[in-house]
């Protein structure tokens, strides 16, 4: 959580879980939103709006697989110098 609470005070356009699927992608904790969703009790559909979002918006991660039935996405933090 402390990781978490550091990138957003360093992007405070972030939501919590959006901080979250970032600290969980940069430590290999979670690289999809299904398992994202699974390891912290979160709503699948609510991880998609908060990554989807996360991507448009800032650009920290990008998208690698998509999977059209479960709509597991897949992605990887963007390089950055800071966390």
């Amino acid at each position: 959580m402390h990781l978490v609470e550091r990138t957003l005070v360093g992007n405070p356009e972030l939501s919590p879980v959006q901080g979250a699927i970032l600290v969980a992608a940069r430590q290999d904790i979670a690289c999809d939103s299904k398992t994202f969703a699974r390891l912290f009790g979160i709503a699948h559909a609510i991880v998609l709006r908060e990554l989807n979002a996360l991507m448009q918006a800032t650009g920290l991660v990008t998208q690698t697989k998509r999977d059209t039935r479960t709509l597991r996405t897949h992605y990887q933090p963007t390089p950055i110098t800071d966390i």
